[in-house]
């Protein structure tokens, strides 16, 4: 809890995505809020009772930005760890189904590692996808948590889909009540995510919309696209073998894109869609149009199962928010040195696709910010912002871009201490 404390920050650097930015840079803080920015002779704002007592912290080779914002993460897996993807979507599936913790002190203890890594990279807000109401308390009770959104993973496809969805509005209303006031003091917002089109029906996607901020996987790889389409393919297979499937499910098949198939409720709700790794052109009309959804793009995670191509500049191009997140620990390099950071990802798009360091810091902070229903200013330097900052060393004496410095480097993000 923040104290009604003055904190001053001098910095070589500081930056946002709002155009906030100077070299060097100077920033004043009061109750755990940003009071103001600037050069650094800033003087301190009248707002600020005068006279009073002021601390002083002192970055003189380091930029200065927001806090970062993972807007997929899946917390619950962080005891796995990195592994080597096997080769197949089905079968890395069912080896997490198979190793992830299921006791719910393992998995508090995996939401808690989780958390601690995110904050140590520099992580301000997380949108995590909890795979059970285990994952949920744990996020809501632990002391590490972070801001955000729990997404409370929900399933039932076929006839299946209804009672899924009554289920999945009981529970969520169940939730909210226990931890209503801990959503408050925390900041954790408690949301549905139906997992996918190839897993859940459109009842629950209707009843998710109707929740507030909803999330889901969608049109992640070729075979999702398939099921949708035709109602075949490897996932129909693992319905049959789950008994799971139903006549319906194919019949119900129109030949649209899983971004199609979905389009109805994608404009009756703020939508987060983690991946949208294959999207066509009537796809991102089709997104575009529904203005309020935001992908969440995770670069590293989306090689790692080897898609190729995503088209996340173009969605920008068109008015679309494209936020960044890490997926799961599982899919980081083994020898990653901040495998649940966002930085990684930012500098994986710098390196591979020359991305403008501006835009990566917008889908990094704002964009991500708006995607969680963060409070106003969250992910900026502006007046009034929460003091979620971090910090990454550069050249001082180097004239070029400190932020571009930051993303060629492989030095780490690191939370100021607040």
């Amino acid at each position: 809890m923040h104290t009604e404390r003055t904190l001053r920050i001098d910095a070589a650097a500081i930056r946002d995505a709002t155009g906030i930015a100077f070299r060097p840079g100077r920033l004043w803080l009061h109750g755990g809020r940003i009071v103001a920015a600037g050069g650094p002779d800033l003087a301190p704002p009248a707002a600020l009772a005068p006279g009073g007592s002021v601390e002083v912290l002192d970055w003189p080779a380091h930029l200065v930005i927001p806090a970062l914002v993972n807007a997929h993460a899946h917390l619950d897996l962080t005891a796995l760890g990195p592994r080597a993807f096997g080769g197949t979507f089905l079968g890395w599936v069912g080896d997490v189904v198979r190793d992830r913790p299921r006791d719910d002190r393992a998995i508090a203890a995996a939401v808690h590692a989780g958390l601690e890594l995110s904050a140590a990279a520099g992580t301000g807000w997380v949108g995590d996808i909890a795979g059970s109401e285990a994952a949920v308390h744990a996020r809501l009770r632990d002391a590490a948590s972070l801001p955000g959104v729990a997404w409370l993973e929900c399933f039932g496809i076929g006839p299946a889909a209804t009672t899924g969805a009554e289920r999945a509005d009981a529970t969520l209303a169940r939730l909210r009540d226990e931890h209503g006031e801990s959503t408050r003091t925390r900041g954790v917002r408690i949301e549905l995510q139906p997992h996918a089109p190839y897993s859940a029906g459109l009842p629950l996607f209707e009843r998710a919309a109707r929740s507030g901020l909803p999330s889901t996987h969608l049109a992640e790889t070729l075979e999702e696209d398939e099921f949708v389409r035709r109602g075949t393919g490897p996932f129909a297979d693992l319905l049959r073998r789950m008994a799971l499937w139903h006549d319906s499910i194919a019949a119900d098949a129109r030949d649209d894109s899983p971004v199609a198939h979905l389009a109805r409720v994608l404009g009756a709700a703020p939508w987060v869609l983690a991946h949208v790794n294959y999207a066509s052109d009537d796809d991102l009309r089709l997104l575009a149009a529904a203005q309020t959804v935001t992908v969440a793009y995770c670069p590293i995670a989306s090689e790692y199962f080897g898609h190729r191509d995503h088209r996340y500049r173009e969605m920008l191009a068109r008015g679309i928010d494209v936020c960044l997140g890490t997926d799961s620990i599982l899919c980081q390099p083994p020898t990653a040195d901040q495998p649940l950071g966002i930085l990684p990802q930012m500098r994986r798009l710098w390196a591979r696709d020359g991305t403008d360091a501006g835009t990566l810091l917008a889908m990094a902070t704002t964009n991500g910010a708006r995607a969680l229903g963060a409070e106003p200013g969250a992910g900026t330097l502006r007046p009034g912002a929460p003091a979620r900052l971090a910090a990454a060393a550069f050249d001082a004496r180097d004239p070029t871009d400190p932020l571009e410095q930051v993303l060629r480097s492989g030095v780490p993000l690191t939370p100021l201490p607040l």
